[in-house]
């Protein structure tokens, strides 16, 4: 009997320590990041004085204080190699250099990201035309363009293109994890994502902070519609501190007020990297209130990192539902009009797993709607959204 107690007793402590050590994990895991990015705008047109006023935008319009932190500058530094195979910058974009510009974004208090590609040559030599972008791919250069990025230069982020893998046929989990693995052992707190333009597989989820799980994105509705759809069966691959990436933003590039919010929302909920692709010089007002609605923010930087699911569909109208914070007491509620017409939709707190005595919240208006009741009417604009929290 007593020995039947201790193998009970450890078993139960066993159960204890391994909740415990999850919950540590995921108290000490990162959030997705927040930032801008160059290529959505710029793609290999970039330069020095573009990138500085940029990070100089980005603190100025109030993105900084509703969290955004990171810098990071896509294909099209590239200079070349020299005879050593040493990789350097665009001497005549970037004339103070690449360290100079990271100690700049340092300066602000924020993060500074760079790129290279898998394979030999960049997307930006393939698709853009760029000639300097041949041959400085970390293809043979892993320990060299290392060396480069995080201790000569000092970049906090890397992205990791795959143009020049595919066309070299590299075997992508292979290449990849050999890439992270080098990285991590440089400094762990270097954020690396995998930019593969399709969910890479589930090797991924162990290795990046992040991964691309789409071709890239447009500033177009329907181009919003289908990586939400990629998405939608990808939530068991997103956990805390690792991230389903949809793409940069396209808020501020286009699309409507009613697209550009319903944009941002499905991004915030389903935990994605919320890194703006606009430039951040000229935003309207519209677009600064919608990059730095703090509600919706929340969601995304959420300690409980949970991807939200599609709970509804009937017609044009979608419900996603995203459990917050460490118990998923209180949830977040997204109701999507993927239609071009105002949608009047009645949903059923019951239905939901949500009791009527629940306190809503909508995180556009910015108002308390009082409690849920057994139901409740909402009009959703054309592409629009309305967000909820409930608790």
């Amino acid at each position: 009997m007593k020995k039947h107690f201790n193998v009970l007793t450890y078993l139960f402590l066993l159960v204890l320590m391994q909740m415990y050590s999850a919950r540590l994990y995921a108290q000490s895991a990162k959030p997705p990041i927040m930032g801008w990015s160059s290529w959505n705008h710029f793609r290999i047109n970039i330069d020095e004085k573009m990138i500085k006023e940029q990070a100089d935008a980005l603190v100025s319009s109030g993105m900084y204080a509703a969290g955004y932190r990171y810098i990071n500058i896509d294909d099209g530094f590239f200079g070349g190699r020299d005879s050593s195979g040493q990789l350097y910058a665009n001497a005549v974009k970037f004339p103070s250099g690449m360290k100079s510009l990271a100690g700049y974004i340092h300066n602000l208090k924020l993060k500074a990201g760079i790129y290279t590609d898998a394979g030999r040559n960049t997307c930006g030599s393939i698709w853009d035309g760029d000639k300097k972008g041949l041959g400085v791919g970390i293809y043979g250069h892993l320990e060299q363009d290392c060396d480069v990025f995080f201790k000569r230069w000092g970049y906090d982020f890397i992205k990791v293109d795959w143009c020049g893998g595919e066309k070299m046929g590299l075997d992508e989990q292979k290449t990849y994890t050999e890439i992270i693995n080098f990285i991590k052992k440089i400094d762990s707190d270097i954020v690396v994502n995998v930019c593969r333009w399709k969910f890479p597989g589930k090797w991924v989820v162990n290795k990046a902070d992040s991964w691309r799980i789409s071709g890239d994105i447009s500033a177009d509705f329907s181009s919003i519609l289908k990586i939400i759809d990629i998405n939608a069966d990808l939530h068991p691959y997103s956990k805390p501190g690792s991230y389903n990436d949809m793409d940069m933003l396209q808020v501020g590039r286009g699309m409507n007020y009613e697209e550009d919010k319903t944009h941002f929302s499905m991004w915030c909920m389903l935990n994605s990297p919320l890194l703006a692709g606009n430039d951040l010089r000229n935003m309207s007002a519209q677009t600064i209130s919608i990059l730095t609605n703090k509600e919706l923010i929340a969601l995304n930087q959420d300690i409980g990192f949970v991807q939200a699911k599609r709970v509804y569909r009937e017609g044009d109208v979608e419900i996603w539902l995203k459990p917050l914070g460490t118990n998923g007491k209180v949830k977040a509620i997204a109701i999507l009009n993927r239609g071009s017409k105002q949608a009047d939709f009645e949903f059923q707190s019951g239905q939901l797993g949500l009791s009527g005595e629940s306190k809503l919240r909508d995180l556009w208006l910015h108002n308390n709607l009082g409690k849920v009741g057994a139901s409740r009417q909402v009009k959703i604009p054309g592409h629009g959204v309305v967000v909820f929290k409930v608790g």
